[in-house]
């Protein structure tokens, strides 16, 4: 085997296990998704969009919903450090045929770490943790760090002031 063909062969097999790393992270996302769809009682739960036939849940899956250093929208959800980027949008209204509806974006991160998931709150303008949170092991944590950040967000009166923190995005 002539140098080339070492070195090719080492690419392709780093290649598959970016590939399978990958999947697993996005695999772990979805996991993620459901757990707190479940959470919160609404897994089978959906809404009809007022001017579209289509039906939305009210937790749903976004992937890198983040515009990129030029402001673009990036292709690649994943980190140069291997993460996956991706949010989760949950819809709070009044009632199933009610508008408005509020949907916010919470947005997130996944890595592996000795062979194991791990998620947090993300910042995606610092590429890092949200400021306040951390990396943490389960699903059950970064699920309770989500009603964490929720509570947070829906315990500001409007009549008090604005918030001193940034707010959630709202779709």
């Amino acid at each position: 085997m002539n140098r080339y063909d070492a070195l090719a062969e080492r690419w392709r097999l780093q290649s598959s296990r970016t590939d399978e790393l990958q999947d697993s992270l996005r695999s772990h996302s979805y996991v993620l998704l459901t757990e707190l769809a479940t959470e919160l009682g609404v897994e089978a739960k959906t809404w009809k969009e007022q001017k579209n036939p289509f039906h939305r849940r009210y937790v749903e899956y976004r992937l890198s919903p983040f515009p990129g250093s030029e402001g673009e929208t990036r292709i690649d959800r994943y980190t140069p450090r291997g993460e996956l980027e991706f949010a989760i949008v949950v819809t709070f209204d009044h009632g199933e045929d009610q508008f408005p509806k509020t949907r916010f974006l919470l947005p997130l991160a996944t890595r592996m770490y000795r062979q194991h998931p791990q998620f947090c709150l993300w910042d995606p303008l610092q590429a890092a943790p949200l400021e306040g949170f951390l990396w943490v092991a389960t699903r059950a944590a970064v699920i309770q760090d989500i009603f964490s950040l929720l509570d947070r967000e829906l315990a500001i009166d409007p009549f008090e002031g604005p918030p001193t923190s940034p707010r959630l995005g709202c779709l």
